[in-house]
C-alpha cells in the first residue's frame, strides 16, 4: 500500500511526462523533505523565496516554474519545473493541491495522535508512583518524550527552608547541575517562579541575554555552564512554572542543542499543560511522603508505646516477686539467686556493711576485691561498665544499691554477651527491693548495738558481777581472763546516713581481722567499741597488728581518716572500765595533737598526769608564761621561739644559738629580757620546772592553745 507521498509523486511522474522537477516541503517546527526525478540537479539550491497564497501560486524566475502550496502551521510544498517544460493544466493543479494538503493534514492527525499518546502516557507514568525521588526522575524523562524537539531539562524546586530554587532531577546535565541554586527571580528559572510566565527563547543570544538581564550570579553562571560538559551550543530553550493554581512548586526548563525540529509556542503551551499535571503528581507524592512519615512516626511511637509497655510488666513482675521473697524474710542470698533466674546470667552481690558476696560460693574468688568495689563507688552512684583483660576480655555491669547518699553495695553481672533494656529493668527492680533489705537489716543490727551497749554500760559498771559473767558467754567472753578496751574514731562526717553505713562497714572490717578472737563490737555515733577477750596477753601484739592493718586499708579505700586509743590490758571483769577510760585518754590525747592513728596508753608518759586537767586550767598556766612574751609583732615572736628552742636544747646555750641561727650574745640578750618579761630566774629551781613544764604543754599535750 502506497503512502501519501509515494501516490503524489506517482501523479506528478505520470503528469509530467518525464519532465524533470523538484520538490520541496517545508514542514513546521524547522523540518524539510526534498525530492527530485533529475540526478543531475544539485540539491542543495534552495527555492526562491514565494509571497504566500492561501491556496497555491505560480511563480516563474529563471527560466523555472514554482509552484508554491501553503497550508497551515506553515506548512508548505513548492515545485519546480523548467519552464520550457510547464504544461499543468488549472486542474491538475487543483488536484495536486488537494493531494498535498490531504497529506499534510493526515500527517498533523498522525503528530497530534503522537503527541497525545505522549502526553498521556507520561501523564500516567509520573502518577504511577508515589515515591517522590521517583516521580521528581519521571517528569523530566517525559517532558523530553512529550517535547521530542527537546533533549536536555531539569527540574527545580523551591526550597523555603534556604530560600532557594534547588536542582531535583535533570536529563542531559552532569552532577555539577546540583550547585545550580538560584534564588526568586534570579536567571531564567528563578524569574520564571517569580511571576508565573512560560518563556521561550530561539536562540543561544537570547538565552544568555535573559540569564544576564535577571541577574544571573557569577557562581551560578559557573555551574550551569560546566554542568553541560562538553559544552553544546543552544539552539533554543523553554521554562515553565510548576503551579497548582496560585501554588507555585518550582520550574522545567528544556534546552534544544542538536536537533533540526523547531521550538514553537505551542511546544510552550504543551510543556506548560504537561507541568500543571507534574505539579500534581509532586504533590501527591509529597502528601504521601509526608502521610508515610506520619505513620511511620506513629508506628515507632506504638513500638515505643508497647516496648513501654513491656518493660512496665516486667517492672511490675519483677517488683512483686522480690518484694514477696522480702516480706517473707528470706533474705538478701534468695533475692539475689532470684535475679540470677530472671536474666539469666551470672549475678552477684557484695554487701559493703558486711564485706561478703551473695550468692556465697565455696572455692569461688569473686571478680573484683571489696576494695576496689569501695574505690569505683567511693564517689560515684550511677551504674558503670567496666572490662577485664584477662585471656580474653570480660565485660561486667556494676548497678550500685544506695539508700539516699549512702552506698549500700552492688551488683555484678556478667555482660559479655547481650544485656537488654529488660535486663535492666531487672536489675533495677532488684536494687529497689534489695535497698530495703538492707535497711531493714540494718535496723536490727542497729537494735543489735543498742542491746550491746547496755550490756557493756553494766560491764563499766560491774554491780552485778555473776550476771555478767554469765551474760558475757552469750558474746562467747571470758570475762575473768585478760581483757582490754579500743576505740575507733571516725574524725570526718557529714552525712549522718553516710556514717551510720561507715560505722557498719568498719565493724564488719575489724569483725573479719578478728574472726579468730574473742570480742564485743558495737558502733556508737562515730565510734566503734572494742573489747577483746585473751587467754594470752601475748596475743595484743597480732591484734594490734591488725588494727594498723585496719587503719591503713580504711584510708586507702574511704579517705577518711581513723583515730584508735588503746587501754591497758588488765586482767578480771573489774579492770574493764578501767582500759574504756584510758582508751578514751589515748583519743583524747590523739585529738590533742591533732593526730590520726593509733595511740596506746602507756604511750601517753607523763602526759597522763594532765589528762584530767580541765583544759582552762592548763589555758590559763600557759598564758601566764607565754602571754607576756607577745609583742605588737604577734604572737609567735622570737621571745617564744627562743624560750621553747632553749628549753628543747636542755639549756644549752651554744646549741640553742646554732638552731636559731643567732650569735650567742644575742641569745644571752634575750634570754635575759625572757627572765624581766616574766619576772623568774632560770637559775631558780621552782622557775625552771614552771618554765619547763609549760613548755612541755605546749609543744606536746597543749600545743593549739
Amino acid at each position: 500500500m502506497m503512502t501519501n507521498t509515494e501516490s503524489i509523486l506517482s501523479y506528478l511522474e505520470k503528469n509530467s511526462k518525464n519532465i524533470p522537477y523538484q520538490v520541496w516541503i517545508r514542514k513546521p517546527q524547522g523540518e524539510s523533505q526534498y525530492v527530485t526525478n533529475d540526478i543531475n540537479i544539485n540539491s542543495s539550491v534552495s527555492p526562491p523565496s514565494i509571497p504566500r497564497n492561501p491556496t497555491f501560486t505560480t511563480f516563474r524566475q529563471n527560466q523555472h516554474v514554482y509552484l508554491s502550496f501553503c497550508y497551515l502551521e506553515d506548512y508548505e510544498v513548492i515545485i519546480a519545473t523548467p519552464e520550457k517544460y510547464y504544461v499543468m493544466k488549472a486542474e491538475e493543479l487543483e488536484h495536486l493541491n488537494l493531494l498535498y494538503k490531504l497529506s499534510y493534514q493526515q500527517e498533523i492527525v498522525q503528530k497530534k495522535d503522537l503527541e497525545l499518546k505522549n502526553l498521556i502516557g507520561g501523564i500516567r507514568s509520573i502518577t504511577s508512583s508515589l515515591d517522590l525521588d521517583e516521580v521528581l526522575k519521571k517528569i523530566v524523562t517525559n517532558t523530553l518524550k512529550v517535547i521530542p524537539a527537546a533533549d536536555r531539562g531539569f527540574l527545580q524546586l523551591y526550597d523555603p527552608v534556604i530560600d532557594r530554587l534547588i536542582p531535583k532531577a535533570f536529563v542531559g546535565f552532569n552532577d555539577r547541575l546540583q550547585l545550580f541554586k538560584v534564588k526568586i527571580g534570579e536567571s531564567i528559572t528563578g524569574k520564571v517562579f517569580e511571576d508565573g510566565k512560560p518563556r521561550i527563547y530561539h536562540s543561544e543570544e537570547d538565552v544568555y541575554a535573559a540569564m544576564d538581564k535577571y541577574h544571573i550570579s557569577e557562581k551560578n553562571n559557573d555551574h550551569i555552564l560546566s554542568s553541560i560538559s562538553p559544552f553544546n551550543s543552544l539552539k533554543s530553550a523553554m521554562c515553565v512554572p510548576v503551579s497548582i493554581g496560585e501554588n507555585r512548586l518550582g520550574v522545567m526548563i528544556v534546552h534544544q542543542r542538536s536537533k533540526e525540529k523547531k521550538l514553537t509556542e505551542y511546544h510552550l503551551n504543551l510543556l506548560n499543560g504537561f507541568a500543571s499535571q507534574a505539579a500534581v503528581a509532586i504533590q501527591n507524592a509529597q502528601l504521601y511522603s509526608e502521610v508515610k512519615m506520619r505513620l511511620e512516626e506513629v508506628t515507632e511511637l506504638s513500638e515505643k508505646l508497647k516496648e513501654k509497655n513491656q518493660f512496665l510488666l516486667k517492672r511490675n513482675e519483677v517488683h512483686e516477686t522480690l518484694t514477696k521473697l522480702s516480706l517473707q524474710n528470706k533474705g538478701a542470698e534468695i533475692i539475689v539467686l532470684e535475679l540470677n533466674r530472671m536474666i539469666g546470667k551470672s549475678l552477684s552481690y557484695f554487701h559493703t556493711a558486711e564485706n561478703v558476696w551473695y550468692p556465697h560460693q565455696a572455692n569461688r574468688v569473686p571478680v573484683f576485691s571489696s576494695d576496689e568495689i569501695e574505690k569505683i563507688f567511693l564517689k560515684r552512684r550511677t551504674p558503670v561498665y567496666v572490662d577485664i583483660f584477662t585471656q580474653k576480655k570480660e565485660s561486667y555491669y556494676l548497678y550500685p544499691i544506695v539508700n539516699g547518699a549512702t552506698f549500700l553495695g552492688c551488683f555484678v553481672v556478667s555482660v559479655s554477651e547481650s544485656f537488654s533494656p529488660l535486663d535492666q529493668i531487672t536489675v533495677e527492680q532488684g536494687s529497689a527491693v534489695l535497698a530495703l533489705e538492707l535497711v531493714k537489716k540494718l535496723t536490727m543490727t542497729e537494735l543489735y548495738y543498742t542491746k550491746t551497749h547496755e550490756f557493756f554500760n553494766k560491764l563499766l559498771q560491774n554491780k552485778n558481777r555473776e550476771a555478767c559473767l554469765e551474760k558475757g558467754k552469750e558474746f562467747n567472753l571470758n570475762l575473768n581472763s585478760f581483757l582490754f578496751v579500743a576505740i575507733f574514731e571516725v574524725t570526718i562526717y557529714n552525712d549522718l546516713q553516710v556514717l551510720e553505713m561507715n560505722i557498719h562497714r568498719l565493724i564488719s572490717r575489724i569483725k573479719r581481722k578478728l574472726q579468730h578472737f574473742s570480742i564485743l563490737i558495737y558502733g556508737f555515733h562515730n565510734k566503734v567499741i572494742l573489747l577483746v577477750s585473751l587467754s594470752n596477753p601475748s596475743s595484743v601484739s597480732a591484734i594490734t597488728k591488725q588494727f594498723e592493718v585496719t587503719i591503713n586499708e580504711w584510708k586507702a579505700n574511704s579517705g577518711a581518716p581513723l583515730r584508735v586509743g588503746v587501754g591497758t590490758i588488765y586482767k578480771g571483769i573489774e579492770n574493764v572500765a578501767k582500759s574504756y577510760e584510758e582508751a578514751n585518754l589515748s583519743l583524747s590525747y590523739l585529738k590533742s595533737r591533732n593526730k590520726s592513728e593509733l595511740f596506746f596508753y602507756e604511750e601517753i608518759g607523763v602526759n597522763r598526769l594532765f589528762l584530767q586537767q580541765p583544759s582552762d586550767d592548763i589555758e590559763r598556766f600557759l598564758n601566764e608564761v607565754f602571754v607576756p612574751l607577745q609583742t605588737e609583732h604577734g604572737e609567735h615572736n622570737d621571745l617564744e621561739k627562743t624560750l621553747l628552742a632553749y628549753i628543747k636544747n636542755n639549756k644549752s646555750a651554744s646549741n640553742t644559738a646554732k638552731q636559731l641561727h643567732i650569735h650567742i650574745n644575742t641569745l644571752y640578750q634575750r634570754l635575759k629580757k625572757i627572765e624581766k618579761q616574766l619576772n623568774l630566774s632560770f637559775d631558780n629551781s621552782e622557775d625552771a620546772l614552771k618554765i619547763q613544764l609549760a613548755c612541755h604543754l605546749r609543744e606536746t599535750l597543749f600545743y593549739q592553745i
